[in-house]
């Protein structure tokens, strides 16, 4: 993708980071801020891509004649440095941030401008961003660091300040991965009186979403493997790429989750708003209204749908209190599916 993809939705930002490329004004660093952690690296790349061509193009956008533009095109450019998060906690260290500051500061190949990417900023510590701060107001030469976050709050000040902010909000999230899962066709199985039989099933439906989460994790994680190690025989450096590995994957797997997760508590959320009258071109979900047009033609009990709201925060609480996942699951779905005795 480059910066043209973009233009549709922010004309006037993509526009301007042209020019700055034109002029040969880019900066140092940036900071990315959005709601949706892909599409901030979608961007990232884009603007990557731009400002690393040595291509003249008289329109600012990427030659994709030079061998930056080649190298970008075959995701091969070698000097693009990623950091994220890559533990079940989901926090960014001060030893990653060391190995990504080591790495930012080895000489890059003759020509390409080098790119240090931190993704989900917001997980950096505070040690870690504190460690940053150096490399943060004096790059080496011919660097230029992007960190990308969907909570600025959560970075320190020092931080923020010293970079350019570029706002890619949207105002919305997507739940595109939670559609092609079939997690709404799950969740609309789920109401008061279903009873037991109906709960259990959708408990191990929605268990087999979660397997496939952690295989899609696993082959997300298998094509950042950096490949120059494959030849390696040293059992020590062997065990480390080993834990390394298995930590992406882990990483990956918690972060497709926690975006599983959200997008079951909205579900929930616009249950509600349904439950109390909400007229549906009102809702602010607008692509679950389909797999909710049961919920809109019969809505449930307001008092009923504000506690499955805190049944599915408890569910929420529960996985990232590392309760396990089948039983939170179970527990959440039988909850919510119960047969009680109507007044």
């Amino acid at each position: 993708m480059q910066l043209s993809d973009f233009s549709d939705e922010f004309p006037r930002l993509t526009q301007r980071l042209r020019q700055a490329k034109l002029n040969r004004r880019t900066g140092q660093a940036y900071l990315f801020l959005g709601d949706n952690p892909q599409f901030l690296e979608q961007f990232a790349k884009a603007w990557a891509t731009t400002a690393a061509c040595t291509g003249n193009s008289p329109d600012g956008n990427p030659c994709k004649k030079c061998k930056a533009c080649k190298l970008f095109k075959q995701d091969t450019y070698p000097e693009y440095i990623v950091l994220r998060p890559q533990s079940k906690s989901r926090m960014i260290t001060v030893e990653s941030m060391r190995q990504f500051e080591h790495d930012l500061s080895l000489a890059a190949m003759p020509g390409l401008m080098k790119i240090g990417v931190i993704v989900e900023a917001e997980c950096l510590g505070d040690e870690a961003q504190n460690a940053f701060l150096k490399t943060l107001e004096e790059p080496p030469k011919n660097t230029m660091l992007l960190l990308l976050t969907v909570n600025a709050r959560k970075l320190l000040p020092t931080i923020r300040s010293r970079c350019q902010t570029i706002s890619l909000l949207r105002n919305k999230q997507d739940y595109q991965i939670a559609h092609d899962k079939g997690l709404f066709n799950i969740l609309q199985k789920l109401k008061r009186q279903a009873g037991a039989a109906i709960a259990m099933k959708a408990s191990a439906e929605l268990t087999q979403m979660l397997a496939e989460l952690r295989k899609d994790a696993e082959a997300t994680a298998e094509k950042m493997i950096d490949r120059r190690w494959d030849g390696v025989d040293d059992p020590k450096i062997k065990k480390q790429l080993e834990e390394e590995q298995t930590a992406r994957v882990e990483a990956e797997y918690v972060r497709l989750r926690e975006t599983m997760l959200d997008a079951l508590q909205a579900w929930f959320l616009q249950r509600y708003l349904i439950a109390t009258g909400v007229q549906p071109q009102l809702l602010p979900q607008q692509d679950m209204l389909d797999a909710q047009a049961a919920i809109i033609a019969t809505p449930p009990n307001p008092q009923e749908a504000d506690e499955d709201i805190i049944q599915a925060e408890e569910l929420v609480r529960c996985i990232k209190a590392n309760v396990d996942e089948r039983l939170a699951i179970d527990t959440f779905c039988l909850t919510v599916a119960e047969k009680t005795k109507r007044r």
